[in-house]
């Protein structure tokens, strides 16, 4: 049975590699998306995750992933991917059967982060009248993801290896600097369920603006001279009535 699995998946593999991959990306620009998920899983108990995604179009993708059994970073590149944690400081390179694994207690897997990041499908072909069904490329945990309508679906199907099948319904779709997705995403299965909410998302540049710097700059920049030992740009202005005593003093 393993072996027939292991001839599956190269079989798989191959096919994919004959066809050709037409990326579908749910972001299109470089930004930094945070998402919180909390779930009922296949052992019965409730668990939660937070992950911030920055997301580069053509650079690698980084997760930063928090859950309550240790938090690490997952990249990739599509071609290459590794995790890496901070205690204690550890690198782990990963091949594509890794993508199976769920990420801590929860029913995410790494392949879901690899999909999001890569957008990893097989072009469609032309004859083919379902065009809300996609195929996926070199996913080893998930076959094909099936949307009720395109681009904006209210409800997706993803079914994969073992009879494995989950739906994701979405309540609405949001505008974070003009760009739409997903928020208040209920997810189901057989073995779990659970919701995923979009806490913030921005242009990827701002996270490199320190608001409390800018501030400060700002203050700086108002502050008089004669109370700073650090010079700064600008005319200072002496009060009308400053003026006028010096005046009557001349006199």
């Amino acid at each position: 049975m393993a072996r027939l699995s292991a001839l599956l998946l190269t079989a798989g593999f191959g096919y994919a590699c004959a066809q050709n991959v037409c990326p579908h990306f749910l972001l299109d620009s470089a930004m930094v998306v945070n998402v919180e998920g909390q779930f009922v899983n296949a052992q019965n108990s409730r668990t939660n995750i937070y992950v911030e995604w920055r997301h580069h179009p053509e650079a690698l993708d980084s997760f930063f992933i928090d859950i309550p059994t240790k938090s690490f970073m997952f990249v990739t590149a599509g071609e290459y991917r590794y995790m890496r944690y901070n205690s204690p400081k550890v690198k782990r390179q990963l091949g594509l059967h890794h993508l199976r694994e769920t990420i801590g207690n929860t029913p995410l897997k790494l392949d879901d982060l690899e999909l999001l990041a890569n957008g990893s499908f097989l072009c469609k072909d032309s004859t083919d009248k379902r065009p809300n069904i996609l195929p996926t490329a070199f996913s080893n945990m998930w076959w094909s993801l099936v949307a009720d309508t395109l681009p904006n679906p209210r409800k997706v199907t993803m079914k994969g290896a073992r009879k494995e099948a989950r739906t994701f319904n979405i309540g609405a779709w949001k505008d974070f600097s003009g760009v739409q997705l997903p928020t208040l995403v209920s997810l189901s299965s057989e073995n779990y369920s659970g919701n995923l909410w979009v806490r913030s998302a921005y242009p990827i540049e701002q996270i490199t603006k320190d608001p409390v710097a800018e501030k400060a700059k700002e203050f700086n920049l108002r502050t008089p001279k004669l109370f700073r030992k650090i010079p700064v740009e600008g005319k200072r202005e002496i009060p009308l009535i400053l003026k006028l005593n010096q005046e009557f003093l001349r006199d």
